[in-house]
């Protein structure tokens, strides 16, 4: 990043965003200065995935796996499903604090840390949806612990 930036710099063209994985369970560019070196270039970080593929709108269960593309990830299978469990329920917690879905607190969770989540939507209902991450700001004590619940987890 810090190359590309200086490379379009040169030529006059500011990097404004970066396209990365971050969610709930995807946090490595906290971890590998992804993260920091954005902040520091002043460029956004665009989260791509921010709901993980649907795993943080809780509609998955261990007990009834997706059927289709998605059971051939091992995240989608009982064992991984299992795993998040205890994510799903932390935000379904913090939800009725807020009025709000699974889907909703993630997506605001990724707000609060100061990316611009980009959720995917097959449907309008699940467009609406995840609008209503907007407009309201989880507390920092929730967002905490969201981070350590899913600590582990990325």
């Amino acid at each position: 990043m810090r190359e590309a930036h200086g490379l379009l710099a040169a030529v006059g063209v500011p990097l404004a965003f970066n396209q990365m994985p971050y969610s709930l369970l995807a946090r490595q560019i906290e971890h590998n200065g992804v993260m920091a070196t954005a902040r520091n270039l002043g460029v956004k970080i665009l989260a791509y995935s921010p709901l993980a593929q649907g795993l943080l709108s809780g509609k998955y269960k261990a007990v009834a796996p997706p059927k289709g593309g998605r059971q051939l990830n091992p995240q989608f299978g009982a064992e991984g499903l299992f795993r998040i469990e205890p994510v799903i329920q932390m935000l379904r917690e913090v939800g009725e604090q807020y009025d709000r879905t699974p889907s909703q607190v993630a997506l605001n969770w990724a707000i609060a840390k100061g990316t611009v989540p980009i959720p995917g939507a097959k449907t309008p209902d699940q467009a609406t949806e995840n609008a209503g991450a907007l407009g309201w700001q989880l507390a920092a004590e929730d967002v905490a612990a969201l981070d350590r619940v899913t600590a582990d987890l990325s």
